[in-house]
């Protein structure tokens, strides 16, 4: 049971505004959604009703018209010289629809109340959300673009992003809040606070959601900001835009002290948003009250597939969260300003970017992994105002198995996020480079398929290291991590068990200790990459790569798996030290593999360099996990994949931009064989073509020469049994059989079995847990294996 759902939705189906034509629109919504509507505890309709202008100029006036949403495109183009440069809708926004409707405040009202009538059939309890956005895109602005253009101190798409922490000139026009009007100097959060308490108290209003970053800095898309400037780092000036920004929450809740606000967030991730705008989201988190976290940021990877943004940057704002607050994933199935349709042509009706970011994690305070405890949907309306039935019908599907195989344990890499590290690192004024090497260089890691899909803050990893320092799992954490005491001291304890942690960034003297590496002279630039003999250009960046590379393995005991050299002299870049016990500690230098020539990173020529970032999935194979791309041409976008545990089994999700693309895995149990799936399995290693959008359960792994297998679920043919699944093709295998939790003593295996699964012979299994969880594991079978419980 889901706690929340949000259906987001324009003002573009309300047509006709009569009592009946409004409850008409809402019982339609009501019954394309009801299957999920049914499995939630609470029901938001977040209203798009304009660009939060609404609520700037609100008067308190019911009869008062208002600019509303009912354009296709930017509705406050930029003029060059006085007029509009193009007819493309970026600069020549249209009316979705010929005479749209006048709307009223009064008209607004009416719809909220049936809204809720509608909605509460049930008996659940039902909200209705505002919305502020601080960008041009959506209804025409007088007060950000004429009378106060003064709040716009960001460039974002040219006519310039409201600022939260700007102030307002002084204004005579009287507004709900302010009938005396505006004087100088006046803070924005003073002023949309008042406006928002009073707009939301008289139209029924119950929270309000802070749309594309407002609330969290200046430049909610971009890598510039105050801070950062392409080239050099400002950090004399965070100290400084932290208090302004906190600043705007105190006084929007001084003002609005109990409405509860929901957060778009950045497109970016914590750190970058720290490097570039130093955005203070743990002092918010932690002091603002009833402020949710951000979800999901899907714009990067709807627009370049760069899905590393999007998971890395959720992961990197849930690792802690506001207390007392889960937190909310996003979908995007209809753009209602933009003439576009996620599902439908961006995503092709493939639902990967449900499944990859449905399939991440974060662990708590307590150990336990917990997943989204709300679904946000933008739009269930089109950008003309339609509702097709497809979209729901073949959306609704996905989210229920996305939610039905939630993950139910931390996945096989977790990312230890140094959130409070990177906050401090940013507002003492040094190392700010290394937090914006940090989470770029995971977006790449991610975007060349390294499968990570769990989190932890440090915090929380102190309080509960047992429930993820398991020897089956890999910790993946930044070099910073080890400047932490109590951190490394866990982390050295769990090398010495048997655990193995993959570290990643310049190091420091007690990282470098541990791995026995000496600091030397940095090498940067043109440099040859040497990974077991094989040569390949790299170019690694000072400003973006938190400096030049300075290590070097002291001794035999660090074996080297990566170096660079730049002609005169030789940097160690990836190596790994084991430790008595089985334990291991990879260690890879990182660069960003990007220029950025203007306000977001483009990455280097692929047929001209090699991106340094696959070395992580090197180094993974190091601890049992071989994944590796077999590509038509080196330039294609590699597969994203995300692996996570549910019910014992292994899933994987994944993304594969390019289908000229086959794909090797080997996971620790052996080669792992995908439910009704066929796949050629050679050593402990299969392979796969993979689908657009894949979401695979994995409970069978095969150890066997060559060969090529089936596995098909089949029927079960007898009550009492839940499922049955044959695997064909094997030929003196050793086969890994992870069981369904709570099946773990009902599980039985039967070699060859006859049409109706009575005769054949019954195999016993050894048990082991060495791969984390029961595996029954069974040894030189050859012909048909029927696996039942």
């Amino acid at each position: 049971m889901l706690h929340n759902l949000t259906l987001e939705v324009s003002l573009k189906p309300f047509k006709d505004l009569s009592d009946n034509g409004i409850r008409e629109i809402c019982e339609t919504i009501y019954k394309q959604w009801y299957a999920l509507i049914s499995k939630t505890e609470q029901i938001s309709i977040l209203l798009w009703s304009a660009d939060g202008s609404e609520i700037l100029d609100y008067k308190g006036c019911m009869s008062d018209t208002f600019e509303w949403a009912k354009y296709i495109g930017n509705a406050n183009p930029k003029l060059h010289n006085g007029v509009i440069k193009s007819d493309c809708i970026a600069n020549c926004p249209r009316l979705y629809m010929e005479q749209p409707a006048e709307f009223r405040y009064g008209d607004l009202k009416r719809i909220i109340n049936i809204v809720k009538k509608t909605f509460g059939q049930e008996n659940k309890q039902v909200r209705a959300g505002a919305t502020f956005d601080p960008g041009p895109e959506f209804a025409v602005s007088s007060f950000k673009y004429k009378r106060h253009p003064e709040i716009l101190l960001a460039t974002t798409l040219g006519m310039g992003f409201t600022c939260c922490y700007a102030e307002l000139n002084e204004d005579s026009e009287a507004y709900a809040g302010f009938p005396d009007g505006i004087r100088q100097e006046t803070s924005l959060g003073t002023f949309l606070g008042r406006q928002t308490k009073l707009f939301c108290r008289d139209l029924g209003f119950d929270y309000i959601w802070f749309s594309n970053g407002f609330g969290f800095g200046s430049e909610p898309w971009w890598v510039y900001g105050p801070v950062f400037d392409g080239e050099n780092f400002s950090s004399e000036q965070c100290e400084d835009i932290k208090r302004k920004i906190f600043a705007f929450w105190t006084d929007f809740r001084h003002e609005c002290p109990d409405l509860p606000v929901e957060t778009r967030g950045t497109n970016l991730s914590t750190a970058m948003d720290l490097a570039s705008d130093g955005v203070p989201l743990r002092e918010i988190y932690n002091d603002i009250p009833d402020i949710s976290p951000p979800p999901n940021p899907p714009c990067a990877s709807l627009r370049n597939n760069d899905y590393g943004i999007e998971l890395i940057g959720w992961m990197s704002h849930i690792a802690e969260l506001p207390p007392g607050k889960g937190y909310p994933f996003r979908y995007y199935i209809h753009d209602p300003w933009w003439q576009n349709s996620p599902w439908l042509d961006r995503y092709g009706c493939n639902p990967h970017d449900i499944y990859l970011p449905m399939s991440l994690t974060r662990i708590n305070a307590a150990g336990i992994p917990t997943s989204p405890e709300s679904i946000n949907l933008l739009t269930v309306d089109d950008s003309s105002g339609n509702m097709p039935n497809k979209v729901p019908n073949e959306v609704i599907p996905h989210l229920f198995a996305a939610i039905d195989t939630s993950p139910d344990e931390p996945g096989p890499f977790i990312w230890l996020y140094p959130f409070d590290e990177y906050h401090d690192k940013t507002f003492a004024g040094s190392g700010i480079d290394e937090v914006f090497f940090g989470d770029w260089f995971m977006r790449n890691a991610v975007n060349t398929g390294f499968p990570l899909n769990t989190v932890i803050s440090t915090a929380n990893f102190v309080a509960a290291p047992e429930n993820c320092a398991a020897p089956s799992n890999i910790i993946v954490a930044p070099a910073v991590v080890a400047e932490n005491v109590a951190v490394l001291g866990i982390l050295e304890k769990f090398l010495l068990n048997g655990g193995k942690v993959l570290f990643y960034g310049p190091t420091g003297a007690r990282l470098r200790q541990l791995l026995q590496l000496e600091a030397c002279v940095p090498v940067s630039g043109e440099l040859q990459l040497n990974i077991g003999g094989n040569m390949e250009n790299i170019f690694h960046n000072e400003i973006y790569s938190a400096g030049g590379i300075t290590e070097k393995a002291i001794n035999g005991k660090t074996r080297v798996i990566a170096s660079v050299n730049n002609g005169k002299e030789s940097r160690d870049y990836a190596v790994i030290r084991e430790f008595s016990g089985g334990g291991g500690a990879a260690w890879i230098r990182g660069s960003n593999s990007f220029t950025i020539p203007a306000r977001y990173p483009q990455m280097l020529d692929r047929q001209s360099y090699y991106y340094p970032e696959e070395l992580m999935r090197v180094l993974a194979e190091e601890f049992g996990w071989n994944i590796h791309f077999e590509k038509y041409d080196t330039s294609q976008t590699d597969p994203v994949l995300v692996i996570k545990k549910h019910a014992n089994a292994r899933y994987l999700a994944a993304y594969v931009p390019n289908m000229n693309t086959t794909e090797y895995l080997g996971f620790p149990e052996g080669a792992p064989v995908f439910t009704e799936t066929e796949t050629i399995v050679s050593g402990s290693q299969s392979k796969y073509t993979l689908s657009k959008a894949t979401h695979l359960e994995c409970r069978v792994f095969l150890e066997m020469d060559e060969g090529a297998v089936q596995l098909k679920e089949t029927i079960s043919l007898m009550p009492g049994v839940k499922r049955r699944l044959m695997i064909s093709g094997l030929k003196n295998a050793i086969v890994r059989f992870r069981p369904e939790s709570g099946y773990e003593n009902t599980t039985k295996a039967l070699l060859d079995p006859d049409n109706l699964f009575i005769t054949g012979t019954t195999l016993e299994p050894c048990c082991t847990d060495l791969f984390g969880g029961l595996v029954l594991e069974y040894k030189d079978v050859t012909g048909k294996l029927l696996i039942s419980w």
